[in-house]
Formats: structure tokens, C-alpha cells, sequence
């Protein structure tokens, strides 16, 4: 059993490292630091102008936080900030026709990885990882969650 557990440590460390160095190659496509990085996409996700403090309790960052990297994306012409129409001390934030082109763009380069992926893998098992990869996120999701939970009293 301990080899086991050993085995998956490994693999989640090793998940870890991949989802870091994939947001790290999205973050060199974009010059953005991951806080813009991950606004930005949050932004153009979301689809429509979205309330500084919406992007705030979203991110769980603070509202100051949020401020600082909007002006930020402001400034390189990414993002469109203005207030509100229905509360005047609202203030919406709207993603650019430059900054969607960014994130179109990064989206892209990261399918054509994905692309690449799948050819290389066996093709009778791509989707017995996909289900497998699937379940493990699932299963590892909820432990952590009951850990949370446990650990909050």
C-alpha cells in the first residue's frame, strides 16, 4: 500500500508541475503576470461586463487586489473599465478587442497542444485516460474537499 501511495504523491506532484509549466508558456504568450493572465481569461470567459466585485469574490483576491491588475490591463489597452449604468458606484469591467485576441489566441496555440497530445497517444487509449484522468480529478476534488471540511473545526 505505501508504494502505492508513494506512486500517486509522485503523480500529483508531477500534474502539479504540468499545469505550472502550461500556465507559465500561457503567460509568456500573453507578457501578463498569472494574476493578469488569469483575469483576463476570467474576463473573456464570463462574456459580458462584469462588476469589480464580482471579479474580486470570483478570484478570491481582494478588492484593491482586483483594482491594482485592472488598471494594469487598462493601461496595455486589455481590458475597458467604466461604471455602471443601474449603481453609479459600480464600476464594470469589459475585455477589449486586443485583449480577446490574446486569449483567442493563447486558446488556440493550447488546442494545437492538445492536438499533438492526442495524436501521439495510443488511439485505442485516449479515451480510457481521458475517463481515468477524469475520475482521479473527481475523486482527488472531493478528498480535498472533505479534508477542508474537517480541518474548518
Amino acid at each position: 500500500m505505501e508504494k502505492k501511495i508513494d506512486k500517486y504523491s509522485e503523480l500529483s506532484r508531477e500534474l502539479y508541475r504540468l499545469c505550472s509549466r502550461k500556465e507559465l508558456i500561457k503567460r509568456q504568450c500573453l507578457n501578463l503576470g498569472r494574476m493578469e493572465c488569469q483575469l483576463l481569461h476570467y474576463i473573456s470567459d464570463v462574456g459580458e461586463p462584469i462588476r469589480m466585485n464580482e471579479l474580486s469574490a470570483a478570484l478570491g483576491v481582494s478588492h484593491s487586489r482586483i483594482t491594482r491588475i485592472i488598471d494594469t490591463l487598462v493601461r496595455k489597452k486589455y481590458v475597458k473599465r467604466y461604471p455602471s449604468k443601474k449603481d453609479r458606484r459600480s464600476w464594470l469591467a469589459k475585455i477589449t478587442e486586443q485583449g480577446q485576441e490574446l486569449v483567442d489566441n493563447t486558446t488556440e496555440d493550447f488546442r494545437k497542444i492538445q492536438n499533438q497530445l492526442i495524436k501521439e497517444l495510443p488511439k485505442s487509449k485516449v479515451d480510457e485516460i481521458y475517463d481515468n484522468l477524469l475520475l482521479y480529478m473527481k475523486m482527488y476534488n472531493k478528498i480535498l474537499d472533505e479534508y477542508k471540511e474537517e480541518n474548518k473545526r
